[in-house]
């Protein structure tokens, strides 16, 4: 599974949507208020064993700012 793959997964877990896709923003998703974004934070510290400081929680406001900041911990 890719990176992309197991995003796109973790966020359709925990925003409990049906379908995602790599457009999926904090202004197209209704589910993602700060409670699920923290929720998201959290599942991708377990998924990808890393640590993520505040500053970039709070960057995360879409997919592909969501995979930059994963790759640049790997």
């Amino acid at each position: 599974m890719t990176i992309q793959e197991n995003v796109l997964n973790i966020m359709r877990e925990t925003f409990e949507l049906n379908e995602v896709s790599t457009d999926l923003s904090q202004k197209n998703c209704e589910a993602w208020d700060s409670l699920h974004h923290l929720m998201l934070a959290s599942e991708l510290e377990d998924a990808f064993d890393i640590e993520l400081e505040p500053e970039e929680i709070a960057e995360m406001t879409d997919f592909s700012r969501v995979i930059a900041m994963l790759e640049s911990k790997m």
